[in-house]
């Protein structure tokens, strides 16, 4: 079976993707994806229609290349910085940092970022996406396309969740739909809370969900060979080590331009934003960082009731205890 040199990363909002997500990007060999369904599913048809296609009945390995093909094009709205050389032919090579930020403003400027940067032949496609269980489980399920699913400590998430929601830069929907997903896929849950749900505290009504997206997605990863579970707070302390096991897991070996990133990207210089073209991107959102601090951010910002409300709810979960058990999570 083939995976039609397509790969993917998984995650919660909050828990890294953005990060992991560019240092894939950094490859050069990589063509990066950043959440092309969430993004274009209203706008692009073939992206519409991949997304129906994979949650259908009648995915299978087949209908791969139609969704490599639908990703594709370098559409502005799934590019984001940082931007790296590639070694793969585009009709332009050079100024796209450049002509990013105009061609989100106009739709000439989108087809003429489309025109001069989508790949010529078929590099390595990677895309990733944020709470899309629906996606990742037919996914690993039906092909052998790689996948590496990113967890982290879910106070961490749901602090960094909550203080984006209070910017007013964060989505706070998938609250409204709680009932419907503790009923569908955690019904002891839902026997639990259903009926109090609205007087629950945003940070148990966020665990719920960090609870019923991650469940789902780590036991389809660890029923799968093709899913890689990497450990958000693993990541931060062994992050050479462990990047170069995730991209062996696409088929690449380690790149010395990846390498440059991590260290660009982890130091407390301003200096490597601007020569990557992250400008206008709002600090919650930047992926240059001091990791370790980013990751223990949470014990300062988040009050104590709140870590004990979250708790209280994921303490007993399996995936819970599969970080507890490494001595990641506490």
């Amino acid at each position: 079976m083939n995976n039609y040199n397509l790969g993917a990363i998984f995650g919660t909002g909050r828990s890294g993707t953005t990060w992991l997500g560019a240092i894939l990007q950094s490859h050069p060999a990589i063509s990066y994806r950043f959440e092309p369904f969430t993004r274009l599913q209203k706008t692009q048809v073939e992206i519409s229609q991949a997304l129906e296609l994979i949650q259908s009945d009648a995915f299978s390995v087949k209908e791969l290349p139609s969704i490599y093909q639908a990703l594709l094009p370098a559409y502005p709205e799934c590019e984001k910085p940082p931007f790296f050389p590639k070694n793969y032919p585009v009709r332009f090579s050079w100024g796209k940092s450049l002509t990013w930020p105009l061609a989100r403003k106009n739709a000439l400027g989108s087809c003429l970022f489309r025109y001069l940067y989508t790949p010529k032949g078929q590099p390595k496609l990677v895309f990733k996406e944020v709470d899309k269980a629906k996606l990742l489980i037919p996914l690993l399920a039906r092909t052998e396309m790689p996948i590496a699913y990113i967890v982290r400590h879910p106070c961490a998430v749901i602090s960094s969740v909550m203080r984006g929601q209070n910017n007013s830069i964060m989505p706070s929907g998938r609250r409204s739909v709680l009932k419907n997903l503790l009923a569908k896929y955690e019904p002891m849950l839902a026997e639990q809370y259903g009926e109090r749900l609205e007087t629950l505290k945003l940070s148990e009504q966020e665990a719920l969900l960090w609870l019923v997206e991650v469940g789902r997605s780590v036991s389809a990863c660890q029923n799968s060979p093709n899913g890689l579970l990497v450990i958000y707070e693993e990541l931060t302390e062994r992050t050479l080590e462990l990047t170069e096991k995730i991209f062996s897991h696409f088929g690449l070996n380690m790149a010395q331009e990846s390498v440059s990133f991590i260290e660009e990207s982890t130091s407390t210089s301003s200096a490597p934003r601007m020569k990557r073209g992250e400008i206008g991107i709002n600090q919650y959102f930047t992926v240059f960082r001091d990791s370790k601090v980013s990751r223990d951010r949470w014990k300062q910002e988040m009050s104590t009731e709140d870590q004990q409300r979250v708790m209280k709810i994921v303490k007993n979960s399996p995936v819970f205890a599969l970080a507890a058990e490494q001595g990641l999570w506490v």
